[in-house]
């Protein structure tokens, strides 16, 4: 029996989770387009069922948003696996303070020029 290579994670994989680590999760607004300059292409556009937004900047306004209506303490988490291949990753995720789960979806994304370009979030229905 052959032993299967080692595989090292996508760089589609690993910039979704870095994605939902360190832009989701950042409240502070200089901090958060840091971590997006490394993450997100500058033309990167986010998709969500209501709208579309394009640009760190934009993109970042949103995420202040999200996190300024969540409850103290809340956090989205990877509940993966996160599974990437030939430019796309997706993974599922949930969010909420401590072990309290308040939303949770799964998000697609696409990678342009080792960025992310495209990012799909699909929300679970809410019971």
């Amino acid at each position: 029996m052959t032993t299967p290579p080692a595989m090292t994670t996508p760089i589609e994989s690993r910039l979704l989770e870095d994605s939902i680590k360190r832009v989701w999760n950042e409240h502070d607004d200089a901090r958060r387009l840091a971590a997006m300059r490394e993450i997100y292409h500058p033309d990167a556009v986010i998709f969500e069922p209501s709208r579309a937004v394009t640009g760190h900047q934009a993109i970042s306004d949103v995420v202040r948003d999200v996190l300024r209506d969540m409850p103290p303490g809340f956090t989205f988490r990877v509940v993966g696996p996160t599974l990437g291949h030939h430019g796309v990753a997706t993974t599922r995720w949930e969010g909420g303070p401590a072990d309290t789960v308040i939303v949770s979806g799964v998000d697609v994304v696409r990678v342009k020029d080792e960025l992310l370009i495209e990012h799909y979030f699909y929300f679970d229905p809410q019971a």
